[in-house]
């Protein structure tokens, strides 16, 4: 017994000091992982979306990454992509996970937005000409310009102002006076 005691120890030194260092991979995806969820909280949904590609591209077997991308993607408007990693994330999450419902939640605002969209006719394209190509546009251009001029040139005329003549009225009658 005294012989299988001390190579014991060993392998569990061995095992121990294997579980302390982690994997050089998993740990730049977490520090992708990390960026990619302050840069979602911050706002900054593209590059969000750049950084948990880069975490999931790097760990393509952990769940989390998939459910940051979908929740990025519903807020760049992008419903299909969210959906391959709505997917993705429930085939890697246990059936207990919490988060699912949060997803399940997600994956119904989707196809939602999907019906209402599908459910708008798209705007039909008017097919009228504009108004500068009818035949009565440059014609009111032209009457208001005229009229323009012509009222400019009344205003800033030469002519004196019109006087009436005096009138004085008396027992007698009236008369014009002076001028």
């Amino acid at each position: 017994m005294r012989m299988v005691v001390p190579p014991l120890v060993a392998v569990l030194a061995v095992a121990r000091l294997a579980a302390a260092e982690p994997d050089p991979v998993e740990a730049a995806a977490q520090v992708h992982l990390d960026r990619g969820i302050a840069a979602y909280q911050a706002g900054d949904f593209p590059r969000a979306r750049a950084e948990l590609t880069t975490a999931r591209e790097l760990v393509p077997h952990k769940p989390n990454p998939y459910r940051w991308l979908a929740l990025t993607e519903v807020q760049l408007g992008d419903c299909p992509r969210a959906q391959v990693d709505i997917d993705a994330f429930m085939a890697r999450s246990a059936d207990d996970d919490p988060r699912r419902a949060e997803l399940v939640r997600l994956r119904e605002l989707c196809a939602r937005r999907a019906a209402v969209v599908s459910s708008v006719p798209p705007p039909r394209r008017s097919t009228a000409r504009p108004i500068t190509r009818r035949w009565w546009f440059w014609s009111a251009v032209g009457v208001v310009a005229v009229g323009a001029v012509g009222a400019a040139a009344y205003a800033a005329g030469d002519a004196p102002p019109a006087t009436l003549p005096g009138v004085t009225c008396d027992g007698s009658g009236c008369r014009l006076t002076g001028r």
